[in-house]
């Protein structure tokens, strides 16, 4: 049977495989997995990516209530096409049925199971990203174990957000900005490359931690444009060179999920409608495929909520009965090496 078994944790990696359990808790959860399971699919080739990933650290999780074979939780730790990722953990039972003894007892154990991990360094933990409240339970608890400060302000605080077939509101509201201006969405294509890569690089700037040098930044608007995983909107005015007004990005599918992960906007063309536009697009071409589009937008975010609302996407306040918060704490940066998400 692939993986080890440990206490309540079972492992498994690029050699045991995932366990047919493992893939059903995933499947299962495939709209909050959608931070692991499209990569651990690419991982195992059960779906096409271009260029095949290579990296080696790959290491799943699964925690489940002792005594029982249901899996509860699953955390990642692994590495992409741009470098190691935040550890992700999936809760693959109903948030309901999470009790504070069951969220302290499965952090533990998974804290644990990490740090007895042979080669395992603990500077390779940089941030956690996972439900609110079980995001604060691990990083204080991994705190509490390694003597690794956790950052007391968020490095992000969302909702989890969900768009479909029947929420999609497809009337085009925003106004063109001006009569002489024309906008085309579009799939982007390989002339677009380096203002995608400026985009993705202004994207990514200070204040967040995860900021993209050059070379990596067009990497990944080469990936995204090879996939077939992001949009532009294009303006073109007479007489002027078409300039990229947004970028929508969805780099995360899997059966009958697709994830935005990026969206963003230059300064100048900000408040005229274009983020609206691009996104509204690339869900209506997403879900000629897939059941629902997914995304995580700031709790601060207003303007973004704002046009996630008026595309369709759900539960985006607290008053949402479909409302949920996820948290990504990060930890001491001078004493763990960042990756990047």
């Amino acid at each position: 049977m692939p993986g080890l078994l440990l206490s309540s944790i079972q492992r498994f990696d690029l050699s045991t495989g995932i366990s047919e359990a493992g893939w059903n808790a995933l499947h299962s959860n495939a709209a909050r997995a959608n931070l692991v399971l499209p990569h651990a699919e690419k991982v195992f080739g059960r779906q096409k990516f271009t260029p095949k990933i290579d990296a080696t650290e790959q290491l799943w999780l699964a925690y489940s209530q002792p005594g029982t074979s249901v899996i509860s939780l699953v955390l990642s730790c692994t590495e992409g096409p741009l470098g190691k990722y935040p550890l992700f953990i999936i809760p693959t039972i109903p948030i309901a049925d999470f009790t504070p003894e069951l969220i302290e007892s499965s952090t533990e154990a998974l804290c644990s199971a990490l740090l007895d991990e042979p080669g395992f360094r603990k500077e390779r933990v940089f941030s956690i990203f996972s439900v609110e409240t079980i995001t604060e339970a691990f990083a204080l608890t991994w705190e509490r174990l390694t003597g690794i400060s956790r950052i007391k302000k968020p490095y992000y605080s969302a909702f989890f957000s969900v768009c479909t077939e029947s929420t999609l509101i497809r009337q085009q509201r925003p106004p063109r900005p001006s009569e002489d201006v024309i906008l085309e969405p579009r799939l982007a294509v390989e002339q677009d490359a380096d203002e995608i890569a400026k985009l993705c690089r202004d994207f990514a700037a200070p204040p967040d931690p995860f900021t993209l040098s050059e070379e990596k930044a067009g990497k990944e608007a080469r990936l995204l444009i090879a996939n077939k995983s992001v949009w532009v909107l294009e303006i073109k005015k007479r007489k002027e060179k078409p300039e990229i007004a947004t970028i929508v990005a969805a780099t995360r599918k899997s059966e009958g999920i697709a994830t935005i992960s990026k969206v963003y906007t230059p300064k100048k063309w900000r408040g005229k409608g274009c983020a609206e536009i691009l996104v509204r697009h690339a869900c209506i071409e997403l879900l000629e495929k897939y059941k629902e589009v997914v995304l995580y937008v700031g709790v601060e975010l207003g303007s973004a909520k704002t046009v996630y609302g008026r595309v369709g996407f759900q539960g985006l306040d607290d008053e949402s009965p479909l409302s949920e918060r996820w948290l990504e704490i990060g930890f001491d940066q001078d004493k763990v090496e960042l990756g990047h998400w």
